[in-house]
Order: C-alpha cells, then sequence, then structure tokens
C-alpha cells in the first residue's frame, strides 16, 4: 500500500508540470500577454515598459521563463509578486485558501450525504412516482447553469424572504458569530452543491440497481431482511466502488464551480481572487492558483484510490 501511494505521488508531478506548463503557454498567447495590464495604461511610457519586461524577465525565451518560475515555486515556494497590488501571490493565496476548502469541504459533504440519501430512496422506491420525481429534478438542476441558480437563490433568500445574507463570509460592522458565518456559508453551499447531487444520485441510484441484481441479495433477501437494510447493508457496499470513482472524477467541478460562486456570493475564496485576476490579466497569481490547484485535484484523486482497498477488501495494490 505505502508503495502505490509513493507511486501514485511521482505521478502526480509530471501532471503538474503539463497542467503549469500549458497554462504558462497560454497566458504568453493571450492579447497583450502577462504585461497586458500594464501596457494598456496610458501612463507608462515605452522605455518604462521595456524596463519593466526586463525586471520581471519577460524579455527572454518563454523555456526559460516557465524554468526560472519553476525552480522560484518548487525550491523558495515563491510564486512572484502580483502584477496589480505588488503582493507575494503566496501570501494572497495562503489568505484565501482556507475560505475555499471550507466551502468545497462543505459542499461536497453535503453533496455526498444527499446523493446517496436520494440514491437509495430512489431504489427503495423504483419505477414509483417518487423515483420519477427524483429523476425529473435531477435532469432539471442539471440543464440550469450555476450562475442563474446563484443569482436566482439570492434573490428568492436574501431578497424576497430575507432569511439568508447575499454575500460575503460575516455581517459586516458586527463581532464575530459561528452562527453568522454559518448562516453566510448556507447559500453558497447550496448552490455549489446542486449540481453535485443531481450527477451522483442518478449515478448512485444506477449502481445500487446493478448491485441489487446479484445472487448475495437474493440470498440477504430470502433471508426476510427489509428492503433498507438490504440496500444499506449489501448493495450499498458492493456499489461504493464505482460510486467513489465518480465521485472523485468530480473534484474539478467543485474548483471550476468555486469560480462561480465564490464571485456571485462575494466568497473571499482563491475562485473570486481566480477570477479578480483573470479580469485584470495578473499573470503571476492566476499562475499560483492554477499550481495550488492541481496539486490538490491530484490529491484528492489519491485520497479515492486509497479509498478503494478499505471499500472493497478484493482490490489488492500491485507491489
Amino acid at each position: 500500500m505505502l508503495k502505490y501511494v509513493l507511486k501514485r505521488i511521482l505521478a502526480v508531478v509530471p501532471l503538474v508540470l503539463l497542467v503549469t506548463a500549458l497554462c504558462f503557454a497560454l497566458m504568453h498567447v493571450i492579447p497583450g500577454g502577462p504585461e497586458g495590464v500594464l501596457a494598456s495604461n496610458p501612463k507608462i511610457k515605452p522605455d518604462d515598459l521595456a524596463r519593466i519586461r526586463s525586471n520581471f524577465g519577460l524579455d527572454r525565451p518563454l523555456v526559460v521563463q516557465y524554468g526560472l518560475w519553476l525552480e522560484r515555486v518548487v525550491f523558495h515556494g515563491d510564486f512572484g509578486l502580483s502584477y496589480v497590488t505588488g503582493e507575494p501571490v503566496s501570501e494572497m493565496i495562503g489568505k484565501r485558501l482556507p475560505a475555499t476548502l471550507e466551502l468545497m469541504g462543505s459542499a461536497f459533504l453535503l453533496s455526498l450525504l444527499v446523493a446517496l440519501a436520494v440514491g437509495v430512496v430512489s431504489v427503495l422506491k423504483n419505477n414509483t412516482a417518487i423515483d420519477s420525481l427524483f429523476t425529473v429534478g435531477s435532469l432539471a438542476v442539471i440543464s440550469i447553469p450555476v450562475f442563474w441558480l446563484a443569482l436566482m437563490s439570492m434573490m428568492l433568500f436574501s431578497v424576497r424572504l430575507g432569511v439568508l445574507p447575499s454575500a460575503g463570509m460575516f455581517t459586516v460592522g458586527t463581532p464575530f458569530s459561528i452562527v453568522d458565518h454559518l448562516r453566510h456559508l448556507v447559500l453558497p453551499t447550496l448552490v455549489l452543491s446542486l449540481v453535485l447531487v443531481a450527477s451522483w444520485s442518478r449515478y448512485a441510484r444506477e449502481t445500487l440497481l446493478e448491485a441489487m441484481s446479484a445472487d448475495h441479495i437474493d440470498v440477504a433477501r430470502a433471508k426476510g431482511l427489509p428492503g433498507t437494510i438490504v440496500v444499506l447493508r449489501h448493495a450499498l457496499r458492493n456499489a461504493a466502488g464505482p460510486i467513489v470513482t465518480v465521485v472523485a472524477m468530480s473534484i474539478p467541478i467543485l474548483f471550476t464551480g468555486s469560480v462561480v460562486v465564490e464571485t456571485v456570493f462575494s466568497w473571499p475564496g482563491m475562485g473570486r481572487l481566480f477570477y479578480e485576476g483573470l479580469l485584470r490579466h495578473d499573470y503571476t497569481r492566476l499562475m499560483g492558483i492554477v499550481f495550488v490547484s492541481s496539486i490538490l485535484v491530484a490529491l484528492f484523486n489519491l485520497l479515492a484510490d486509497c479509498l478503494y482497498g478499505i471499500l472493497d477488501p478484493r482490490i489488492r495494490y500491485a507491489r
């Protein structure tokens, strides 16, 4: 097991290098390039712009620039300075990362619990009105854009009903309160988790229905076990492996969805930081966020692989 984990960790290295190299190249071919925010400033003269390009190393070949950036990141943990604010990018990410992990963690946990519950109920009520209702509702949620869902939920619960705050992590001008913070967390979490619930619940239903056709399920039913016990104790364990695979593959959706959700709800996380950097062509900020996000996605997938052996004892990792 340990040897397998070490191999997977080493496999993360070329993945991160590939992702960052592609993003590095793309940011240099966009109109204006990394120095676009500076070139658009009428107060900066061509001589000043050339000097700035030289100071940032933007006048060197692209391969050399990437090598120097990668050396700073790997050996010094230095993502450089923001082109817009002048702050160290590592400090900017460090301030925003906890908020993103909190939002993603709460959305992930809620999505998983609700999706499994909906999947189990759909199996127990297969081909009934409840099952059809869940199916239609899931298809409807999947087809709705996340930003529209966020705006409509804000209008309903914040503007019309006034029961939940519309933006931020806490109420400005008041002492910090756990209850107030959780109230601000509710809407972003619900919106971010809805799409995952819709897709995961449908897959959980199909996987559980397939598991229910196994011979040992017929034996459990013949013993007179209730349907709920049969599904939860016998079918769910067999279906856990494929469900974990789908959940792990959906982790990037949490990152991409958090960009939209954090921007709409003004949640001060990495998603909003990325969006602000994208608007202002803050090249160093974007590269730092891409690097951290790619590592987090790879580690979450590694965790999912390790869970296979726990959920299914038949799985043996290659030595």
